[in-house]
């Protein structure tokens, strides 16, 4: 389950929110999003190793107060400080959401790991990726390209599946150079939940001016769905980890999630989320059986059709009543036709019969009377 949105606020009226929201506040211990200030960083390579382990993915598409969002399938997760977060979705952001000295890059996305699999009550890491303009290939924009023409450019809260390639993975978003910076913060928009870690790559990933000006288009031209910078509170202290490659002491393995996920309660193997997970994992098969039971359908309800029209003669009587219907109009239009063609040889008159012998003899008869 994504990290809730909470209704009836916007970008643009960030300045409500604390209004409606405590943890919004300007004054609170944890707040996104954050300027990097790299003159001012605390290094913890040993105190915060990060490995990790995606798999290939579904793809399903949404949009929530101007946010695209896409949801994944639940069998990729992370390692960092020892503990295991499940990734759930990830978000879009024209410009960025975080600066690096002061300064936006053109978008960021942001990726969401819960600690719990099945809810986003206990918070979780955000992995935050940061992308300027550059070309019109790569890993990056193969990704995007398999989706972002999908996004809805409207609101809409329910999930639309789209069909994605099956090596489809979002480990091809990941920069070559895994250093980062880290902090505790919030989610950088209502209802700003306190339990969000960021983990921010230091290596800008370069993507297609195509695929930056399809997010303006999808959010709005003149819009950005980014909270402005916040004051950095005094509890909080910027991390630097300068490896360049993920901690390989902390590689994720299947025994190592078996051994160390199944006793925690609230954290259940990746492997038995339950129906919802198990639906997101299988849904093209089920779409398959669905359509392959319609097809079969649609074929049987033709063939009692068929049989219908055959046992009772239904073809042959409505052969034979066209083909009546048709002389009958072929009858009165010939009929039509000799009438015209009396009428023009007399003028438009039609003729006077002339009285019979007969006739003038009878008159005579009575005249005598």
């Amino acid at each position: 389950m994504p990290p809730k949105i909470a209704g009836n606020w916007s970008f643009d009226r960030d300045q409500e929110w604390a209004g409606k929201y405590a943890t919004c506040k300007k004054n609170v211990p944890r707040i996104s999003p954050l300027n990097v200030n790299t003159s001012k960083l605390s290094p913890c390579n040993a105190l915060c190793r990060l490995s990790l382990k995606y798999e290939p993915s579904t793809c399903s598409v949404s949009m929530v107060n101007t946010i695209p969002t896409v949801t994944f399938s639940p069998n990729s997760l992370i390692k960092f400080k020892n503990e295991f977060f499940y990734l759930n979705k990830m978000t879009l952001h024209y410009t960025s959401m975080h600066t690096i000295n002061d300064s936006h890059t053109d978008l960021e996305i942001l990726l969401y790991h819960n600690k719990n699999p099945i809810s986003d009550v206990d918070g979780g890491i955000i992995l935050s990726i940061l992308l300027k303009k550059g070309g019109d290939y790569g890993p990056v924009n193969e990704f995007m390209n398999e989706f972002i023409n999908k996004m809805p450019s409207s609101e809409m809260l329910i999930e639309k599946d789209v069909d994605v390639s099956p090596e489809w993975n979002p480990i091809s978003l990941l920069p070559k150079s895994k250093a980062f910076y880290y902090y505790d913060g919030a989610l950088p928009y209502p209802p700003c939940d306190q339990k969000w870690t960021y983990i921010i790559f230091q290596e800008i990933v370069p993507i297609s001016m195509n695929i930056i000006d399809t997010v303006r288009y999808i959010i709005g031209p003149d819009s950005k769905n980014i909270r402005p910078i916040q004051r950095t509170p005094p509890n909080i202290t910027m991390f630097y980890n300068s490896n360049s490659n993920f901690d390989n002491t902390q590689d994720i393995s299947d025994k190592a999630i078996n051994a160390e996920i199944a006793p925690v309660a609230t954290v259940p193997a990746i492997n038995s989320l339950g129906t919802t997970s198990w639906l997101k994992q299988n849904i093209y098969y089920i779409k398959g059986i669905v359509i392959s039971i319609i097809l079969i359908l649609l074929v049987y309800t033709a063939i009692k059709f068929a049989q219908i029209i055959v046992s009772n003669d239904l073809l042959n009587s409505f052969i034979i009543s066209q083909i009546k219907k048709k002389q009958k109009r072929e009858y009165e239009a010939s009929q039509k036709q000799m009438a015209d063609q009396q009428a023009a040889e007399y003028g438009g008159v039609a003729p006077v019969e002339k009285p019979t012998n007969n006739n003038n003899n009878n008159n005579n008869n009575n005249n005598n009377n």
